[in-house]
């Protein structure tokens, strides 16, 4: 029976986990199309707090010779850089920001020092929370040096068709986004109400007619409540890693050596019975979203020192090597290992190469420290052997083309 009920909910939970991936891969590909598509058309594409100033820039193709990226960030989005007068936002994006509305094809002009006078058309949809608030705008500038009036029709239909192509996208992606947090929501209620069921009538057995079974059937019916638990628990998992590593990036510069001492300082004060020693390399920073990368160390180091349980002297590392020029960050332990053959399995979801009873967890771990790596450009791997200890390295884009500040 116990065995069936496993089987069962394995099956629904291995089907959300199928159909969540699916969804995130299409808006990943729609994603990818769409930055593609605005680097083609764009001089440059932006997102701007509810501020107004812009916290992440990529320069498109037509980038003109006086772009410099890095003058975009904290500028207000309408401003063009360089520009040797003061700005104010034109009416109609003034109009639009107050009312937190999208605008087409607004021209700014500027003079800039050794360019002349350039005129760049915005365009922009406004961002908003999951709660619905306001939290800034995503645009892109198109356009070239001189007056509008001199490119052809044609040509100005074309980059007008593009922005509203974009535009649309953005808005596809986003809905899309919402809707899959919702389905994933929608169908772990669905789950969660029979393993109610399954825990209660579990509860009532023990309870009413517990003492007209023998050891190995109350043993039974303590596996199913058990099961039921840890199916919750899974559908908790399961959740958090789709919100975790769906949110937006964030991006900044991020100090992992503080982020890992203040990791170890909160597992340390989880077991004061156990003898670790944590080695962390200072001043290790890299650009990345601060929330994200620190569930990346949580669950790195949080594996080294659950699998280093059993070490008479736990040994914890946190360094980097660098490797053809790029940094490649470690999270070393000595702890049980794993053998290598099953390596292509450790970053799926709900694999577990030890038992509950000896390391418990529930499987979800490494796929969302994966995921968030490749949402960073990064990526992730291991080496093993067992009784040896673990070691994982990864890796994060030195310049990613989503950095937003160089704050620490």
């Amino acid at each position: 029976m116990t065995e069936i009920f496993l089987a069962v909910c394995s099956g629904a939970l291995a089907t959300i986990a199928a159909m969540l991936l699916m969804l995130q891969r299409h808006n990943r590909r729609e994603l990818a199309a769409l930055r593609r598509a605005l680097a083609a058309s764009s001089l440059w594409w932006w997102q701007a707090d509810r501020d107004s100033r812009i916290v992440w820039a990529q320069a498109g193709r037509l980038r003109p010779p006086w772009l410099d990226r890095e003058q975009l960030i904290g500028l207000d989005f309408w401003r063009i850089p360089g520009s040797m007068e003061t700005q104010s936002p034109p009416q109609a994006i003034g109009e639009a920001i107050a009312a937190h509305l999208p605008f087409l094809n607004v021209p700014i002009t500027a003079r800039l020092a050794g360019a002349g006078e350039v005129v760049v058309w915005l365009s922009a949809v406004p961002l908003h929370e999951r709660g619905g608030g306001f939290r800034g705008y995503v645009g892109t500038a198109t356009g070239h040096d001189g007056a509008p009036a001199a490119e052809p029709a044609a040509i100005q239909e074309r980059v007008a068709q593009l922005e509203r192509e974009h535009l649309e996208r953005a808005r596809q992606f986003e809905s899309a986004s919402r809707e899959m947090e919702s389905f994933s929501y929608s169908v772990s209620h669905d789950l969660r109400s029979p393993l109610r069921v399954v825990d209660g009538f579990a509860s009532i057995i023990l309870e009413d007619y517990g003492s007209r079974l023998d050891e190995l059937g109350r043993e039974h019916v303590k596996r199913i409540a058990g099961a039921a638990n840890r199916m919750n628990a899974m559908i908790d998992a399961l959740l958090a890693m789709s919100r975790r590593t769906g949110r937006e990036l964030e991006v900044e510069r991020v100090d992992l050596s503080r982020a890992a001492r203040e990791l170890a300082d909160e597992l340390r004060a989880s077991d004061f019975s156990r003898t670790v020693e944590f080695r962390i390399e200072p001043d290790l920073k890299a650009d990345g979203d601060p929330v994200l990368l620190r569930l990346v160390l949580q669950n790195l180091l949080g594996n080294a020192f659950k699998f280093s349980a059993h070490a008479p002297v736990a040994l914890i590392e946190f360094g980097y090597h660098i490797v053809d020029g790029n940094d490649v960050f470690f999270v070393r332990d000595n702890g049980a290992g794993f053998d290598m053959r099953f390596a292509e399995r450790l970053f799926g979801l709900f694999q577990r190469f030890h038992s509950q009873n000896e390391f418990p967890g529930t499987g979800v771990g490494l796929a969302t420290v994966q995921r968030i790596l490749r949402k960073h450009g990064g990526r992730v791997w291991a080496e093993s052997e067992p009784g040896k200890g673990a070691c994982f390295y990864f890796t994060l884009p030195a310049a990613p083309a989503a950095t937003t500040s160089t704050g620490a």
